[in-house]
């Protein structure tokens, strides 16, 4: 199905808040910085991406079109060894591809998924380190003056036992991310080693604050933990390079993910609010979890649409003319 030409994303290019606005430059900065010229918060206008994490059967240029199709700004794209759009299984043709049509679309890469495991053996973190330096290189030849932001979980099971570990480890990561001006985004996961804000922060504050190394916040990680949204999320958006959102619930004792909105459990109105008022620079991104596309009723453009649905009219998209 063909639709419409999107007027959100024609008028985030106009006023030059598409190109530029995710990547790694800008979120180095954080959201609060040089507040002097920051734009106002009803101003702001923030980047609504989609992950090809819930697109696993697609070509990178089929999830392109698809994403551009159902009227997201951009797209996370991911990288991770096991996938369709791994980097390494990129090629010169079609990394230069999907530049053009980035460009034909109007589409941003908020960031690139990558699986690294600094908490597993010695032998994986230099393989992770070599990978990590060919996700640079990938995000450099996307988009050369603003790179996508480069995310990740940290693995592991136990903060306490394995923290300094991972301050070595990730000091790695950020000698890599500064040599290609990228920043390294760490992801605190629900049953892994780090799995609250507070964390991230302080494993931000061992590495001297580096600009290469910032936090991707998912409150779906946090719910149910007496980590209040508000109050984690204004805590957070200092060292925040993006967002995931998806929805959570709680059933027999486990917490299961769902689509944004499919639950109500996560309030994406005052989400996007507090985002805006505090001049967040990065991108807002649907990830649609394993548990939901690995389903055998999984519909990727259901999901597509019905995320964009939800988010657009919570960041401020109504008016959007894209069918829905």
């Amino acid at each position: 199905m063909q639709y419409p030409e999107l007027s959100r994303r024609k008028m985030l290019a106009s006023i030059g808040l598409l190109a530029g606005t995710c990547n790694s430059r800008n979120a180095a900065e954080g959201p609060l910085a040089n507040s002097a010229s920051a734009m106002t918060s009803k101003a702001r206008v923030i980047p609504l991406t989609f992950s090809t994490y819930g697109l696993p059967s697609y070509s990178l240029n089929e999830a392109i079109e698809a994403i551009a199709n159902h009227g997201y700004d951009g797209l996370e794209i991911n990288v991770a060894s096991t996938s369709r759009t791994a980097t390494d299984k990129l090629t010169p043709a079609l990394r230069k591809e999907a530049r053009s049509r980035l460009k034909d679309r109007g589409m941003v890469v908020g960031s690139l998924m990558s699986h690294l495991q600094p908490l597993s053996s010695r032998e994986r973190h230099t393989q992770d380190k070599r990978r990590l330096k060919h996700d640079c290189i990938l995000a450099r030849e996307l988009s050369p003056t603003a790179p996508p932001v480069i995310q990740t979980i940290l693995g592991g099971k136990s903060w306490g036992d394995s923290k300094q570990e991972c301050v070595d480890r990730v000091a790695d990561w950020v000698a890599i991310a500064e040599e290609y001006g990228v920043v390294v985004a760490v992801k605190p996961h629900r049953g892994h080693a780090m799995s609250r804000p507070s964390e991230a922060a302080w494993l931000i504050s061992q590495l001297d604050h580096s600009k290469a190394l910032r936090m991707w916040y998912d409150y779906s990680h946090f719910i149910f933990r007496d980590i209040p949204l508000k109050h984690s999320l204004q805590q957070s958006l200092p060292i925040m390079a993006g967002v995931a959102v998806k929805d959570a619930i709680a059933k027999e004792g486990k917490v299961q993910f769902l689509l944004p909105g499919a639950a109500g459990t996560i309030d994406y109105d005052l989400l996007c609010n507090i985002l805006q008022e505090g001049n967040f620079s990065g991108s807002l991104c649907v990830e649609v979890s394993s548990q939901v596309w690995k389903r055998p009723d999984y519909d990727p453009t259901v999901a597509m649409r019905k995320s964009y649905g939800v988010l657009s009219s919570a960041i401020g998209g109504k008016n959007s003319s894209r069918v829905r």
